[in-house]
């Protein structure tokens, strides 16, 4: 037997023994690779509780949002000069959505602003219309801290809220609604009441005051990255080219399959791993591994006890029972479970590109296609009126499959959800988990480079120069203004 006694060295000698071996020594090495690299995989055992959500990108970006939202204030008439506003028609319409919260210093708000306006070209500025929406009542410049300052920068296209903008014979009946929706935060769907009328508002609002063909409805806790416009309008052209692909045909109710219908609801800037790993966990008859593990193990048996009877004496010694034994009944089940285990994410990844997308979480930045806004925000308002209206990110995603309409991704993601001090009932550490590993994985200077690349091919060479100027002087000013 394998086990039987024996010297070291003898045991040594046999091959079933030194096969378990190197099983082993390949195990301890991948564990090691695994610990250092898939730390940050939330679906990946070597996740990390500790290291897990530790800031690389976000970290930078959140410096140079910081950095200009502050030199912004500090001399506002600069930034303007500097960036103009939006133009007569921008082709996108972005509103953040944002309510004071508890939390000392800056408010999530601010960086979110700064990370949408630092670095941006001139031309990329035009094309967009930055709205605010603060949805606080009864008075957000009172419950906002920063309400009072943004107004007074002037750097955005309009600051509005519920008192400035809802209609004056029904004004004091929907503030009063809405103040008793926020005010249980224990009660779930009084909450869902309220942030799904707030969404639909914000949605509402730029269909209503804008001409532009599409609209983004960012959260008020999120980063954006460097060039973050440039690439959105880039990715939205690749969709409407998609889109006109004569396979596609007429949208019909719950035929959203890839490659079916001939129109789309939204393009995903954000998404989590969380949303798309292995169908099952990480136990062992999790993802059929038992099943797969067998339909490779028994014909790789077969194979190698053929493969032995044919070789010569002094080959097959070496291939001898143990060692197949330990090969098909140890290594590959151990491997096949380790490739699921280690995370989908970590080994596989997104591509960069667009593509349709059914999947995701969230909603915390999602450019809407105008031509099913207005309907969209009809839809949630409806729903608001429900005891249990559903939640603001589920409610797009059963719009789309009721009307046969496409969901679009395009990786890599330009946001970064950064809120850990959250505004409703979700804790602060699964607030925390709403987390885009790949979004730390962007490197700066890649970024910087694809900007005045996507500026040169939307805006011409002319954009890109003065783009390449402005960031010159810019950065000059804005230390200036810093110190």
């Amino acid at each position: 037997m394998i086990f039987q006694s024996c010297s070291p060295r003898d045991a040594l000698n046999q091959p079933g023994i030194r096969t378990l071996i190197l099983l082993l020594a390949f195990v301890s090495l991948y564990v090691i690779y695994g610990s250092l690299y898939f730390y940050r995989d939330p679906l990946s055992i070597f996740f990390s509780q500790e290291h897990g959500f530790d800031r690389f990108y976000s970290a930078v970006r959140q410096a140079e949002a910081d950095e200009f939202f502050d030199a912004a204030l500090a001399n506002p008439d600069l930034a303007r000069q500097q960036l103009g506003k939006a133009g007569t028609h921008p082709e996108i319409c972005a509103v953040f959505i944002t309510v004071g919260r508890d939390m000392e210093g800056r408010q999530y708000i601010d960086s979110a602003v700064g990370s949408f306006l630092a670095n941006m070209s001139r031309a990329g500025r035009e094309a967009t219309h930055l709205k605010i929406f603060f949805a606080d009542v009864p008075d957000p410049n009172n419950q906002h801290k920063s309400y009072a300052k943004l107004v007074d920068a002037g750097i955005t296209d309009e600051i509005f809220s519920y008192p400035s903008t809802l209609p004056a014979q029904n004004k004091d009946h929907k503030i009063k609604e809405l103040m008793n929706f926020a005010k249980d935060k224990q009660n779930k769907h009084a909450l869902e009441r309220k942030t799904v009328y707030d969404y639909a508002y914000a949605l509402d609002r730029c269909v209503k005051t804008t001409d532009a063909p599409y609209i983004a409805l960012l959260e008020g806790d999120i980063l954006l990255a460097d060039g973050w416009a440039a690439r959105t309008l880039m990715n939205l052209r690749t969709i409407e080219t998609m889109m006109q692909d004569p396979r596609r045909r007429d949208p019909q109710r719950g035929q959203v399959e890839p490659g079916v219908s001939n129109t789309w609801l939204y393009l995903r800037l954000f998404n989590q791993e969380r949303s798309f790993g292995w169908s099952g966990g990480t136990g062992f008859r999790s993802n059929n591994i038992h099943i797969i593990s067998a339909a490779v193990s028994i014909p790789l048996f077969l194979v190698l006890l053929l493969v032995r009877r044919q070789l010569p004496r002094h080959y097959s010694r070496h291939l001898d029972k143990w060692t197949i034994l330990v090969v098909c009944g140890i290594a590959v089940p151990l491997y096949v479970w380790l490739f699921y285990a280690s995370g989908k994410a970590s080994l596989i990844g997104s591509p960069p590109g667009v593509r349709e997308e059914f999947f995701g979480c969230c909603n915390q930045a999602l450019v809407y296609n105008r031509a099913h806004a207005g309907a969209l925000a009809e839809y949630m308002m409806k729903a608001s009126e429900n005891v249990s209206p559903g939640r603001s990110d589920m409610l797009p995603k059963q719009f789309a499959w009721d009307h046969g309409l496409a969901r679009v991704s395009a990786y890599p993601m330009l946001a970064q959800h950064s809120g850990r001090v959250s505004a409703i009932d979700t804790s602060n550490d699964e607030a925390k988990r709403v987390w885009s590993m790949a979004f730390e994985d962007l490197k700066p200077y890649k970024l910087a480079k694809t900007h005045v690349k996507d500026v040169q091919a939307l805006f011409g060479n002319d954009a890109a120069e003065q783009m390449r100027k402005q960031w010159s002087s810019g950065h000059n000013e804005v230390r200036i203004l810093s110190e």
